[in-house]
């Protein structure tokens, strides 16, 4: 199976479009990367019925030197096997250092799909869209305050980030290709739905302060499986994540079913 054909497998099975993020914070988890681990495998524990993929963020984990790398390794050797792992990387480099990249993420660490950067254009992106089976974010219209700055401007007499998705279906020969989109810009994410359908990857909902409900509105009109919502610290640092992953994925399937 391609990526966008376990992620919909994923979503029947939960009957949601839930991604949770296992971004672990030194200050708010004890124990270093054991400690990390451990906090994140109850994560996926409590919240495996409504979370139809897991996404770490891989400097969280890069932080504890050589054993957050094992750690992260371990967890996704854990992760149940019917929830595709998002590794959220974000690469991007020239294409002999793509080539690597590519190898540690896919081959060494068994992500299911990375996030990667657009700068290097497109022949950096096709080192990773050359794994057909595996899935490739790139990143578009990304959920920051700075994101304006660069993504935000003028190329040809349209903002560079609808040039980024253009640039993404070019490399997207082999159907394996998404955007990443935050959820703090559902004007731009319109506009992107409107000139594309190419899966989104929808971070930046409760702590960045993005409008769920807008969000996913905006997203509307994709293929199936075409809208991932990624929620990190609100699930992770939750008192009960399990409980709180359930909230999440309701709104989200209440909004999606509207559309």
């Amino acid at each position: 199976m391609g990526f966008w054909e376990r992620v919909e497998a994923a979503m029947q099975v939960t009957g949601s479009a839930l991604c949770v993020g296992l971004d672990p914070d030194p200050a708010r988890i004890p124990g270093g990367a054991g400690g990390a681990l451990r906090h994140c495998l109850e994560v996926v524990a409590q919240t495996q019925d409504v979370a139809c993929c897991y996404k770490p963020n891989v400097a969280f984990w890069e932080q504890y030197g050589p054993d957050g790398m094992a750690a992260l390794l371990e967890l996704r050797r854990r992760i149940p096997r019917q929830a595709p792992v998002v590794l959220d990387a974000k690469r991007g480099d020239v294409g002999h250092t793509m080539r690597a990249y590519a190898r540690a993420l896919f081959e060494r660490f068994e992500a299911d799909a990375v996030t990667a950067s657009p700068y290097l254009g497109g022949d950096a992106l096709r080192e990773l869209t050359a794994y057909a089976d595996r899935g490739v974010y790139v990143l578009c219209r990304t959920s920051n305050p700075g994101a304006a700055d660069l993504q935000d401007l003028d190329a040809g007499g349209r903002p560079l980030y609808l040039r980024v998705a253009e640039l993404a279906e070019r490399v997207n020969e082999r159907g394996n290709v998404g955007l990443v989109v935050g959820a703090t810009a559902p004007d731009q994410i319109a506009d992107l739905r409107a000139v594309t359908d190419l899966p989104f990857l929808v971070p930046g909902v409760g702590a960045q302060g993005g409008d769920l409900e807008r969000a996913l509105s905006a997203c509307a009109g994709g293929r199936r499986g075409s809208c991932l919502v990624s929620i990190s610290r609100e699930i992770l640092y939750a008192d009960q994540p399990g409980r709180a992953a359930a909230e999440f994925a309701a709104r989200i399937r209440g909004v999606l079913a509207a559309a």
